[in-house]
């Protein structure tokens, strides 16, 4: 079954695993943009985006780790987090509710 939530480069990866084997992923959290608020300083904007993102990263983490999987890395500053899963955690990891997509580790380009 296919989540919207699954990028199409993740999604033909899966196809060639098994249900046991690992991937490395990327979990993209979706949420309100703190750092947008109104009145506040940048320094506070940083702040409220980090809590922001602390508060939706959490209880994502606990997941991946109940699944069995393993917390790699979190990135508050485009909030996401990486792991590495088993292909037969994805459909319950992409139905978190804080979970905007899931995709593959890639390179980010500067637009030039």
């Amino acid at each position: 079954m296919q989540s919207e939530k699954i990028s199409q480069p993740l999604a033909e990866s899966m196809q060639d695993a098994r249900g046991d084997d690992w991937l490395d992923v990327i979990v993209e959290l979706g949420g309100p943009d703190a750092a947008n608020a109104a009145g506040l300083s940048r320094s506070e904007r940083i702040a409220a985006l980090k809590e922001t993102f602390s508060k939706q990263a959490e209880p994502v983490a606990e997941v991946i780790h109940r699944l069995g999987g393993e917390v790699t890395g979190r990135a508050w500053i485009n909030g996401s987090i990486s792991a590495r899963v088993a292909k037969k955690m994805i459909p319950a990891l992409s139905s978190e509710s804080h979970v905007s997509r899931l995709d593959l580790p890639h390179r980010i380009a500067a637009d030039v």
